[in-house]
């Protein structure tokens, strides 16, 4: 079963889950045609539009889906990165045992930008990059 939950902040934030699992986050110009059906959807809503207004919100519940064993290694150690902190790609790759390169390409896969905080990974001088615009990052580092 499919459902799409919708929110708006700086731009919508389209989020679609397969069998309660989330499976894609997207930030687009214009909202998707939500279908929610599951106490899942419903609570990833309202934790999303809680979120938006500054709230502290972990989103470790939710179950994602992703593409490959290596990026789910490294987007489950981002998610261990609390609420208005943020580690480097440095560091995230220490933890694990691989390059900060291979951070910044597993990063760039994250299906779940939010639910997987990877705007909590900041480059050594400076922001690093963003699926969604360094624009963007820098709202959500801000928010938090």
């Amino acid at each position: 079963m499919f459902e799409v939950v919708s929110v708006k902040w700086i731009r919508y934030v389209n989020v679609i889950l397969r069998n309660g699992k989330v499976i894609k986050v997207k930030f687009d110009d214009h909202p998707l045609n939500e279908k929610i059906r599951s106490d899942t959807a419903k609570r990833l809503k309202m934790d999303l539009n809680e979120y938006f207004q500054g709230i502290k919100i972990d989103f470790k519940e939710y179950e994602v889906v992703f593409p490959t064993a290596f990026t789910a290694k490294v987007l489950n150690e981002v998610r261990k990165i609390k609420y208005g902190e943020v580690k480097t790609y440095k560091e995230i790759a220490e933890k694990i045992g691989t390059s900060c390169r291979a951070v910044g390409q597993a990063l760039k896969r994250n299906p779940a930008p939010i639910i997987i905080p990877c705007h909590r990974v900041v480059a050594k001088n400076g922001l690093g990059g963003y699926s969604a615009g360094i624009e963007i990052k820098k709202e959500l580092l801000k928010l938090e």
